[in-house]
C-alpha cells in the first residue's frame, strides 16, 4: 500500500498484481507494466496483502490497477474482502467496470462505484443499483469521460452518493470532453443532491475553481 496522487483517495491498495485482463485501450496500468517490464502474471501479492495500514481513518482505493470482479480475480477476492472487514475504521473505495459480476453484499465501509466512459456504458449504473440495492454508498466515475453527449442521465443519479469526472490523460487533448458534457452531469447530480468531484485534469476545460466535493467518511442512515 502506498500514498497516492489520486485526489479523492489517500492510499492505493493493490494486492492483486499482473496485467488487468479487461484490456481497456486507455489503461495506464498496462502501459506501466509494459514500460517497466513488470511481471504480467496475475497473482496475489502476499506482501501487499499483509501491509501495515495507517492508524488514521483513511480513504483507500482498492485494486486501482486491476478489475477486482474479473473472473481471473476469483481465487483472490475473498482475501481482499477479509482485510476490508477487519478494518472498519477505513473507507475502502472499489471501482468496477464489471458490475454484473459483483458477487456479494458489500461491507458498510466500502464505497462501491462503477466506471462509465460514454453513453453505452450508462446501463452499468442500473446494474450497480440492481446488484447492490441496499448498499449505503454507491457512486459513478466518469473517467475518462470520452463522450460529449450522455443524453439525459438524470434518473440514473437518484440513488447515487457521489459522482467523479475526469478526462483522459497521456493522449493529448484529442479525447477531451467539452464543458457542456460536464455541465450536463453536474445538473443531474445537483438535481438529486449528489456530491460531485472534478479531477484536477479538468482545469483547462472547466476553469477555476474546480468543484471537489468528498462525502464524509461515515455515511448517515439517511443516505
Amino acid at each position: 500500500m502506498q500514498k497516492t496522487k489520486i485526489e479523492w483517495a489517500d492510499y492505493v491498495f493493490n494486492p492483486i498484481k499482473g496485467i488487468c485482463p479487461v484490456g481497456c485501450w486507455y489503461c495506464y496500468a498496462r502501459k506501466i507494466y509494459q514500460r517497466f517490464k513488470l511481471d504480467p502474471e496475475i497473482r496475489l501479492d502476499l506482501d501487499e496483502l499483509m501491509t501495515d495500514f495507517p492508524k488514521k481513518p483513511s480513504r483507500i482505493f482498492v485494486c486501482s490497477t486491476f478489475e477486482l470482479f474479473h473472473p481471473l480475480a476469483d481465487p483472490y477476492r475473498n482475501n481482499v474482502f477479509k482485510h476490508i472487514r477487519l478494518l472498519p475504521e477505513h473507507t475502502f473505495i472499489i471501482l468496477t467496470k464489471m458490475p454484473e459480476r459483483i458477487d456479494r453484499p458489500m461491507p458498510d465501509n466500502v464505497w462501491l462505484g462503477v466506471s462509465v466512459t460514454n453513453r453505452p456504458d450508462l446501463h452499468k449504473i442500473d446494474v450497480l443499483h440492481a446488484k447492490q440495492l441496499d448498499h449505503k454508498f454507491k457512486f459513478v466515475s466518469f473517467e475518462p469521460l470520452l463522450a460529449d453527449n450522455l443524453g439525459s442521465p438524470n434518473g440514473l443519479f437518484r440513488r447515487l452518493n457521489w459522482v467523479i469526472i475526469g478526462r483522459l490523460t497521456g493522449h493529448g487533448h484529442k479525447f477531451d470532453p467539452n464543458k457542456k458534457a460536464i455541465k450536463s452531469i453536474l445538473r443531474a447530480a445537483r438535481l438529486w443532491g449528489v456530491p460531485i468531484f472534478l479531477k484536477n485534469n479538468l482545469k483547462e476545460i472547466w476553469g477555476e475553481p474546480l468543484i471537489q466535493e468528498i462525502p464524509s467518511l461515515k455515511v448517515s442512515e439517511e443516505d
